[in-house]
């Protein structure tokens, strides 16, 4: 299930962040390492990872990868610190179900934003606000796309 909602502001501060490429499979080691690079100095993640996905070629993804944390930090080895990641007039689609679903979500979102004539200025940023780990149908997933005030 999901709910389309407009004019909407993600703004989160203090992220360190990943830009690169990466399969599946070294996603979930990227963020573990993030994980791991951020305790070593006393660092904790205040929410879950925020990811963007800015291409796909062949198994590899061109992937951000955004964890806020509790603290302003110098860059930590590979990882960048960033002040704040702030998108204003956004389409939000809320997807609340099994994450193995969100594309049909997505795809609803762009069949919104066509069917509007809007334009997107911004990819998708997918904030997971809750994992039900007992119920993996009870996700709750926002995804983020910012769109153009500009009426043509």
């Amino acid at each position: 299930m999901s709910n389309i909602i407009d004019n909407q502001l993600l703004e989160i501060e203090n992220l360190i962040s990943y830009r690169g490429k990466a399969s599946n499979q070294e996603f979930n080691k990227i963020v573990t390492d993030m994980q791991e690079k951020l305790s070593v100095v006393g660092i904790m993640s205040v929410g879950h990872p925020i990811t963007a996905i800015y291409g796909i070629s062949g198994d590899k993804n061109d992937v951000e990868i955004l964890i806020p944390i509790n603290k302003k930090s110098d860059n930590i080895q590979k990882y960048i610190f960033k002040k704040k990641i702030k998108i204003t007039n956004a389409l939000v689609v809320q997807h609340r179900g099994n994450p193995a679903m969100l594309q049909q979500s997505c795809d609803r979102l762009n069949q919104y934003i066509v069917a509007h004539k809007l334009l997107p200025i911004t990819v998708g940023y997918n904030v997971t606000k809750n994992i039900d780990k007992n119920n993996i149908n009870n996700t709750e997933i926002d995804v983020y796309v910012g769109i153009s005030p500009n009426i043509l």
